[in-house]
């Protein structure tokens, strides 16, 4: 008896859904970036949109809160891990999404990263600061931050060494992340 009861209600939850997506039209959103996970607003809430696979949504233009880029590779003893880089803001051409009746919206961000490095130099009296900064940007202008994550752990930020003309070390120090 429980077993058929609880059949009924997600049958009731499912075609409530249903009902509610055919009454309001709908379409479906494909994200075709393999490892690139899009997170979107969808009735007040966050919905993650995985890599290809066709989302049956209603249609409308949606905000994108997040995107997740992974890809498989290795750590530093060759183990198998799965990296990430994430995007908040800006997004670019990703910032709201439009999803049409009848239609599939594919969207596509990611590979080619485009890797800029700004510097900047900045003088207190008799004190030079150089500092290098570091920004990843997508295909569709989406800004990565310049924050790694190897599997759920934040990749501690890397090393710099700033080497003289007689190839000894003359500063070091670690980035920071931010």
């Amino acid at each position: 008896m429980k077993r058929w009861l609880i059949a009924a209600g997600a049958l009731v939850l499912i075609g409530g859904a249903l009902t509610t997506f055919a009454a309001t039209g709908g379409g479906k959103l494909n994200v075709a970036t393999p490892g690139m996970v899009v997170e979107i607003e969808v009735r007040g809430r966050v919905a993650p949109v995985p890599p290809n696979r066709e989302v049956p949504l209603p249609a409308g233009e949606y905000k994108v809160k997040r995107i997740k880029l992974h890809a498989k590779g290795v750590d530093a003893k060759g183990r198998p891990t799965i990296w990430r880089i994430e995007c908040t803001k800006p997004l670019g051409k990703l910032a709201t999404i439009e999803v049409t009746d009848g239609q599939t919206t594919t969207v596509e961000g990611g590979e080619p990263i485009t890797v800029k490095t700004p510097v900047g130099i900045s003088k207190k009296g008799a004190v030079k600061t150089v500092s290098v900064g570091i920004q990843f940007f997508g295909k569709a202008g989406e800004y990565y931050r310049p924050v790694v994550y190897r599997g759920r752990s934040l990749v501690p930020a890397p090393k710099i060494q700033i080497v003289g003309e007689s190839r000894k070390p003359v500063s070091t120090g670690t980035f920071e992340y931010g």
